[in-house]
């Protein structure tokens, strides 16, 4: 199973500090730190990692104003909210980013690690939903059951054989696809002739709506779809 990645987001120093001490001494995460919003939502473009807590002032950029980026981004991301009493108020507006627990600072130890049991919990449950999915990047997807493309969590209909072609890179994802066998599983005629030109085009066709660099031409007219 993979690590877990969490980025903690937090100008004072020492305070951010003595957390992450104590997260990395119970949990096995991978943990980036940010010193300020702008910090922080470069590091997760980079990193997407899977629980984000974010204190709400920061300079450059306020944890509702991440939370806001992330959510653009991701729906699945975990985040935890740091607020000081007379922040309160603006509560309601971190819940409407899906925010799954908000701390009261100075942080207690036990709601923090309750905060985070939960977020692991709920990434757990998301991740066995997910199962029959194949993600080709954080924000798009392949249902192998129904056979469906999303990106963003939006449905995208694929023509006929687009739609054959990704499921078939899908069940062979990795794996070195000649453009014959391409051929013979799209258009399943005996009788029709087969035509690398065909495969070439319907290639780049399915390339356009896919993320960068997951769909592979290789020498000798091979094909593969790549996936971390």
């Amino acid at each position: 199973m993979k690590k877990l990645k969490l980025l903690y987001a937090e100008d004072e120093c020492s305070t951010r500090k003595d957390q992450v001490i104590y997260l990395q001494s119970r949990y096995d995460f991978i943990i980036y730190e940010a010193n300020d919003g702008l910090e922080a939502l470069e590091l997760y473009k980079k990193h997407t990692p899977d629980i984000v807590i974010t204190d709400i002032t920061m300079p450059r950029m306020t944890g509702l104003q991440l939370a806001r980026e992330i959510r653009k981004i991701s729906k699945h991301t975990k985040i935890i909210i740091a607020t000081a009493h007379s922040e309160q108020e603006k509560l309601m507006e971190a819940f409407d980013s899906n925010v799954i627990n908000y701390l009261i600072k100075p942080i207690d130890r036990k709601r923090l690690k309750d905060s985070i049991e939960t977020a692991i919990a709920t990434l757990s449950q998301a991740q066995e939903e997910n199962n029959h999915f194949i993600f080709l990047n954080d924000s798009t997807k392949f249902d192998t059951l129904k056979c469906e493309y999303f990106v963003h969590n939006r449905y995208i209909k694929l023509p006929k054989s687009e739609n054959r072609l990704l499921s078939f890179l899908c069940e062979h994802m990795n794996k070195k696809l000649s453009s014959y066998d391409i051929f013979i599983y799209i258009w399943d005629d005996i009788d029709k002739e087969y035509n690398a030109d065909a495969v070439r085009t319907l290639v780049k066709k399915l390339r356009k709506k896919l993320p960068d660099g997951v769909l592979e031409n290789i020498y000798g007219g091979h094909y593969r779809l790549v996936l971390a």
